[in-house]
Order: structure tokens, then sequence, then C-alpha cells
């Protein structure tokens, strides 16, 4: 094809881009949002512009995440920075599919995973009708289902982050949003917890807005981990060393006992994995590593740092309780209400951003919440049992290939990637048996980079070795 007829297809798509987008900026200036109509204009012509640099709308739009993870709006308005971002990120998605779809008529579908995830998505408008039968605002299950849609986001990232060099941008982006994430969490703790704690149990007991994207500092310290023990390049590993310290001293203030426990077992797993000569380098990091933490934990805290290690202890010690512990007994007063929502809407679910009413044993209360503290209860509650399907689907295939990839690329330079995409998916899975992630931000931007990193070690092993071209 010319450049005259690339350049004209390209100039249509754009313009049906902004026709896209013109009725959403006549509305908004029908209601008086002005603000809502320029952040809109501008960010479209964002979009536009990034995607002829499409490796710049890819960091940069990584890059914003470190905001997006942190400020949220209200639970029943969302703040103009969330909409600006979904206006840069989703519709872009969106974009980029109907230009190679329909304009460079290339094929969208490359494998398995991508049928799966793609029909879940397509079928989700259906899941919008029931939500609202179900007395759900439509707006709120904009902002539900919005969030799931960002793990699509490893769709652009597969075709143009095609060099090492790329991929170390990539995740050089996504590590400065995790040290911002833990920026953000530290701060907070001590302005609303350390300034405030009176008692000894305050100290994580006020935790507040600090017991978030967990799943980023787990995958942050996992991924400057496996790099650190790869890599020979000294600043490089100060760098690493640093990010996987902070990100370990985030885990412990967010006082989840699910990332604690995944984090010491990924740990010793990765330590059975190496070899001798790594093993060295992993013992010497992870010694370093545990030493600055309890440092800070001393400097944090001076005289009361042992109650705060005695803290750390008892939270460890409670996971061992079972059924006995109260925060798992509130959790398993939520399943008989789950699960009969799932027997009574098996197939269509009850629709995304639906509340359930369960009686609360702690408190001996009715308690009404949108949250479910199991991930592989919440998804066919909410969506039915074949979308769930569909949804497991995808990352159970991602889950074989990375673990195929890491035994096809051994003693190989591309294998840290792939591993640490791999251990990104367990984070993810052993995630779901305590909350909904898969509603959450930090799991789909985790998700995304980890299927990124998959995808981008498959395209070059069988490049390498086999003379494998792809689009």
């Amino acid at each position: 094809m010319n450049s005259l007829a690339v350049k004209s297809k390209a100039n249509f798509t754009i313009f049906l881009f902004f026709l896209f987008f013109l009725p959403i900026f006549v509305f908004a200036l029908y209601k008086g949002l002005e603000l809502y109509l320029l952040g809109g204009f501008l960010l479209t012509v964002l979009v536009v512009l990034f995607f002829k640099y499409p490796k710049i709308w890819i960091y940069f739009s990584t890059l914003l995440f470190s905001v997006f993870l942190v400020y949220k709006g209200g639970e029943d308005e969302a703040s103009l920075f969330e909409i600006g971002f979904a206006f840069l990120t989703i519709p872009g998605i969106f974009f980029y599919m109907f230009h190679k779809v329909f304009i460079k008529k290339e094929a969208l579908v490359e494998n398995y995973g991508d049928l799966f995830i793609l029909l879940f998505v397509l079928f989700l408008p259906f899941n919008a009708i029931i939500a609202v039968l179900n007395g759900v605002e439509l707006i709120r299950w904009v902002r539900e289902v919005s969030i799931i849609l960002f793990i699509l986001y490893y769709f652009p990232i597969r075709e143009y982050i095609k060099t090492e060099k790329d991929l170390i941008v990539l995740l050089s982006c996504a590590l400065i949003a995790n040290l911002s994430c833990v920026g953000f969490v530290v701060q907070n703790y001590r302005e609303t917890t350390l300034a405030v704690a009176n008692y000894a149990y305050e100290l994580f007991g006020l935790a507040g807005k600090v017991k978030i994207n967990h799943t980023v500092f787990a995958a942050g310290y996992f991924m400057s981990i496996i790099l650190f023990v790869t890599r020979k390049n000294l600043m490089l590993r100060v760098l690493l060393f640093f990010t996987a310290s902070a990100s370990l001293i985030a885990l412990i203030i967010t006082v989840s006992r699910t990332f604690w426990i995944v984090t010491l077992l990924g740990t010793f797993i990765l330590f059975v994995y190496y070899g001798w000569k790594e093993r060295f380098r992993f013992i010497f990091f992870f010694t370093v590593i545990s030493a600055l933490t309890v440092g800070v934990i001393f400097w944090t805290f001076g005289s009361n740092y042992k109650v705060v290690t005695k803290l750390i202890e008892y939270r460890f010690l409670t996971a061992t309780k079972g059924k006995q512990d109260r925060s798992v007994q509130s959790r398993l007063a939520e399943f008989p209400t789950v699960l009969n929502g799932i027997a009574e809407y098996p197939l269509g679910g009850n629709g995304f951003a639906k509340k359930i009413r369960f009686r609360e044993p702690i408190m001996v209360r009715t308690s009404t919440s949108q949250s479910i503290h199991n991930g592989f209860t919440s998804l066919p509650f909410r969506a039915g049992i074949p979308l769930s399907l569909l949804y497991v689907a995808f990352f159970t295939f991602y889950f074989g290939r990375a673990f195929r990839l890491i035994l096809l690329t051994k003693n190989h330079y591309l294998q840290p990637y792939v591993l640490s995409g791999f251990i990104f998916l367990v984070i993810l899975f052993v995630s779901q048996f305590t909350f909904q992630q898969y509603l959450t931000r930090d799991f789909n931007f985790v998700g995304f980079i980890a299927i990124a990193m998959i995808e981008f070690v498959n395209r070059n092993y069988y490049r390498i070795e086999y003379k494998v071209e792809w689009n």
C-alpha cells in the first residue's frame, strides 16, 4: 500500500474519532460542563497526536497510572482526572482496535487468549441491561466495568513495544508509577495514622487509604528482585534495590496478610528456582533489603519499634487461625448471599456494581456492600457463569504460555521478563481468594504489564530461534 493511501486512511480514522466524540462534547456544553468539555477536547487532541507516535501514548498513559492508582473520586461521583484519564486510555484502546481491523485490515486476534477476552468484552453491554433491571444505576455500572477494560491495554503494547529497549522504557514507566504509589502510601500513613494514633493497635488499625495497591507493590518487589539477580550494571542494581526496598516497606504498611504471605512464598520459590550463582546474589539482595526494612521501621517508630514488630507478628499469626479469625468470619458471612445470587441468575448474573446484603457477625447487623471478598464468587455473581469462564480462560491461557516460555528460555536473556510476568499472574490469582481484585485498578495495571511481557518474550523468542516474523 502506497504512502498516499495510508495517509488518506489515517486521516479518515482521525475524522471518525472526532465524529464519535462530537455528540459527547455537545452534550457536555448543553449541560454546562465546560471544564469537562475542555478536558475532553484536549485529551482527544492528545489521543490523536499519540496515535501518530503510539509509543509516546503508551509510555505517557503508563506514567499517568501513578496518579490514577491513588487518586480516586467519591463513591457517587468520578473526579475530573478519572474522567480525563478514561478518555485518554479506554477510547484510545478501542480506537486502536478499530484502526487495526477496519483501516489496516489486520487481524486483532492472534491466539485463544485474545479471543476469550474479546468475547468477554463483546457481551458486557448485555450485562448493563441486567444490572439496570436489578436496580443498579448505569453510571455505577460504567465505573466498575471501565476498570476491567484496562486489561485490554496489552493489545497496543504488544504491537508497538517490539525491542528490549522499548520494553525497558515501558517497565521503567511502570516502576515510576509503583514508586509514586509508594510515596503516596507512606505519606498518607504518616498523616492519617502516625499523627493520630494513641494506642499501639491503631498503628495498623487506622490504615485507611493505605490499604490499596497491594498488587502493584508485590509486583514491583518481585520484578526488581528478578532483574537485580540477572543484571550486571551497578547503577541499575542500585535503582532496583531501592525500588524493591520501597515496595516492601509499602507492602508492610498496607497490612495485607495475603500479600505478605504471597511475597514470602514467592521469594522462597525464586530461591529454589535459581542456580547457585544467582542464589548468592539473591541471598545478598534479600539480606540487605531486610536489614534496610528493619532500619526504616526502627527510624520511623523509634522506641515503639518493638510494638510494631509484635503487631506484624500478630498479623501473621492470625492468618493461621482460619475460621476463628474475625475478619474471616465476616467474609464467610457474605458467601450464602453471593452463592444464592449465582444460583438465582447463573447465566446472566446480577449485573456489575450490584450490591449485596448480608448479616455481619462481628457488629451483629445487616450490612450492604458493593464489595465481595472473593473474586472467584464475585465474578459469576456479577457476570454469570459463561462470561466468568471466558474471563478465567483468558488468564489461564497466558498462565500456561508463560510457564511454557519459562522452560524454553532457560539461560536466555528473555527469561527475566517472562518469569516476572508469570509471578505477576500468580499474584493476581492468589489475590482473588481474599477480594474481588479483578475490579481494582492495581490488578488490571499489573495484569496488562504481565501479559505484555509474556507476549514480548513469545514474539522475540520465536523470532530469534525460529526466524518467525510478526506484523
